[in-house]
């Protein structure tokens, strides 16, 4: 099994949970990354290395297919398969992909395990209720030391936020897949959006359990069903697979009428009440390019894999993060002839969650926070963990940006579903020790500060002072990353105090970007690249010296 390198990493991290911690972890990976994979690589390490068993659970039977073929194909293992809809009760292989809807009452069955992977493990509730908690607290009464991996491209619930918490289930994120760079490396499809001129105001739209009100956000959507349906129709031309996320039952019918009058094309219809056969049909005809247009409602968010998918209209409007990145996910898959997918957003739900791939994406929302909890969000550049107000990160000094105003943010057809990386000419650059205030037993870093120019596509000249955090004295991930940074810039080793740092680049031992790229989060910038000159190779001459860091004679005279 060739694993790419972000699955590679994922499996790694799980383990490294499992054997370190006493808890069970969560793997984030976005949809179209593979998940897949790294399910069936886990099952092989757990079988052949620790001579464990597993269980695979899922809620649809497309998943548990596409999983159970994996793992018997890529991991070369015997798979089971326990599920009423597929027509299997296997219960004796070390392997076995169940449905939770068929097992939940029947752990006892499934004698000793050893590890659960949990696929969608976000549609686990916090609490004991519900087909999950009662099938794994009957697992665990019979197996008291089994783990579990969940997978999911989304770790949060709408109804009570964040899945890993210490009392929960699931206490960590041990690895999360960047989207943006899966994007640049070609690993995923990129997402595009456009200036939607229909737009639906939801602001007086009641909120109960956390979602709009469904029976009047499909009211309000159907209003104004001409003019959205036009607008997907002209901003479609020349997409070949358009996929629709209606608001309601009504609303799926009523638009694929008014698109099927419009284009004189078929569209499909998949909803809750659609017979089994007729969905199977409208969807296999998609998959194939014979249908281009398919509505549904509440029924494509999860487990729902076509390739072909370069155009998806939201002509819905949800509170939930974690949906919405299931529904735009659908168009992150690749397939041939596919450049992009085009995101119209008719619900202002970009504006309303902000870009997908950002890092404070689903994870600063109010509504998320957990009485008697201190809700926490993770640093973009040394991976701390900090409080969730906290507007530093109180290991590496990093600036988190501002929590959104939606009266002060940008109009919705002005929000991007993708943050947009800018190419900043770097005119100096400066270095200094910088010492987390408020905190001083907290190591200090090196902060680099680059003063920057650009000019936009209206000729204007644009300057910036844009900044970065090298953690050389701070341990695990965060000393690694600043090694990788201080090995690309340095013939030295890197050093292990920050004032040795800060005089080393002070005195051009390390190189200077000629340009970098950045990131907007906020009023912040994060420094995702730079473009280098060349390492100074005189400096080679000073390793293996007695002291490379020692002041000459003639610079202590100066």
């Amino acid at each position: 099994m060739n694993l790419r390198w972000y699955q590679l990493e994922a499996c790694r991290a799980a383990w490294n949970y499992l054997c370190t911690s006493q808890g069970n972890p969560v793997i984030v990976l976005p949809t179209g990354a593979g998940k897949s994979l790294v399910i069936a690589d886990l099952c092989r390490e757990a079988i052949q290395r620790h001579g464990g068993r597993v269980v695979c659970l899922a809620h649809r039977k497309e998943l548990l297919q596409q999983n159970a073929e994996k793992i018997r194909t890529l991991a070369g293992l015997d798979v089971g398969v326990y599920s009423a809809g597929l027509g299997r009760r296997d219960t004796g292989h070390d392997v076995l992909v169940a449905g939770i809807q068929s097992v939940f009452r029947r752990a006892a069955e499934f004698g000793q395990r050893h590890l659960v992977l949990i696929d969608e493990v976000h549609l686990v509730p916090h609490d004991g209720e519900g087909m999950y908690r009662k099938f794994l607290d009957d697992l665990r009464a019979i197996n008291p030391w089994v783990r579990m991996v969940g997978l999911t491209a989304t770790p949060y619930r709408l109804d009570c936020g964040p899945l890993c918490r210490p009392d929960g289930l699931f206490q960590r994120v041990c690895y999360s897949a960047p989207i943006r760079r899966l994007i640049d490396e070609g690993y995923l499809c990129r997402l595009t959006t456009r200036p939607a001129e229909t737009q639906v105001d939801t602001s007086g739209l009641k909120i109960r359990a956390g979602e709009f009100a469904a029976n009047e956000a499909e009211r309000l959507f159907s209003n104004v069903t001409g003019a959205a349906c036009q607008e997907i129709v002209r901003a479609a031309a020349g997409r070949r697979s358009v996929l629709v996320f209606a608001s309601g039952v009504g609303h799926a019918d009523q638009v694929a009428a008014c698109l099927e009058k419009m284009t004189g094309e078929r569209v499909g219809v998949v909803t809750g009440e659609t017979w089994e056969m007729e969905r199977a049909a409208s969807l296999a005809d998609f998959r194939a390019g014979r249908l281009r247009w398919l509505v549904n409602c509440e029924v494509l968010t999860t487990g729902f894999d076509a390739p072909n998918i370069d155009a998806i209209a939201v002509l819905r409007a949800t509170m939930s993060p974690g949906l919405f990145a299931q529904i735009v996910g659908r168009g992150f898959r690749m397939c041939d002839g596919k450049d992009d997918c085009l995101i119209l957003d008719f619900g202002g739900n970009i504006r309303r969650h902000g870009p997908i791939d950002s890092p404070e994406y689903g994870v600063q929302d109010k509504r998320q926070r957990v009485a008697g909890e201190a809700p926490t969000k993770r640093c973009p550049n040394c991976e701390a963990e900090v409080l969730i107000g906290a507007t530093e990160c109180r290991d590496c000094g990093f600036a988190f940006p501002r929590e959104r105003d939606a009266s002060h943010d940008a109009k919705p057809d002005d929000a991007q579903i993708l943050t947009e990386p800018e190419v900043w000419l770097v005119e100096t650059v400066r270095y200094a020790t910088h010492y987390k205030r408020n905190s001083p037993e907290s190591p200090p870093t090196l902060r680099v500060d680059y003063d920057c120019r650009r000019e936009g596509a209206d000729g204007n000249l644009t300057t910036e002072a844009i900044s970065e955090w090298v953690c050389l004295e701070h341990e695990g991930f965060a000393r690694k990353k600043a090694e990788r940074w201080w090995r690309a810039r340095s013939v030295l080793e890197p050093p292990d105090a920050i004032p040795d740092a800060v005089d080393l680049c002070r005195r051009g031992a390390v190189a200077v970007p000629r340009n970098i790229t950045a990131v907007r989060q906020g009023r912040f910038w994060r420094v995702l690249s730079a473009d280098l000159d060349e390492r100074p190779e005189e400096w080679a001459s000073e390793i293996g010296s007695e002291d490379p860091f020692a002041v000459t004679e003639e610079e202590l005279a100066f």
